[in-house]
């Protein structure tokens, strides 16, 4: 299993392309996993919801199951932390593509605009693999895929494997 980081500033379109990659692995039979990591704190569930209500009267865990999905509210600890959900639950994919989590330990690709007005993150931050970016990046041997070219940035991810 291989655990990437899409990383890069706020609205640079982290988003959009792990959609993207998603759609495209899972086109060539790639099993693909998603982590949305947040450095905020904020409410996942829908406040005054009976699983909501559940886990404030203190309940843990707490699972919403419906026709079509379930989903089990964890508080966060060290059994809960991302590199733990990978073991537990990503074990039967081939590529868990993890939005954001800059400082986690994992193999990175920064996506960059520079309409953004922010510097690349990649002098900063260790192990950033690739850069997915439209505009013309400086001082760098890092390999640069264009935001258009999918199948190019998905048979460089699958080197990486």
């Amino acid at each position: 299993m291989l655990p990437l980081h899409i990383v890069g500033h706020a609205g640079c379109g982290k988003t959009t392309l792990i959609v993207d990659l998603v759609k495209a692995l899972v086109q060539k039979n790639i099993r693909v996993g998603t982590i949305k990591h947040s450095a905020h704190i904020h409410e996942l569930d829908k406040p005054g919801k009976d699983s909501f209500r559940h886990r404030t009267a203190g309940a843990a865990p707490v699972t919403m199951v419906t026709g079509q999905m379930s989903a089990i509210y964890l508080p966060r600890t060290e059994d809960t932390c991302p590199e733990k959900l990978l073991e537990t639950y990503y074990k039967d994919v081939d590529i868990v593509l993890i939005e954001g989590w800059i400082s986690g330990p994992f193999q990175k690709i920064e996506v960059w605009r520079e309409s953004m007005g922010e510097a690349p993150l990649f002098t900063g931050i260790e192990n950033v693999k690739a850069l997915v970016s439209n505009d013309i990046v400086q001082e760098t041997d890092l390999p640069i895929f264009p935001r258009s070219n999918i199948d190019q940035l998905v048979n460089f991810i699958i080197t990486l494997v």
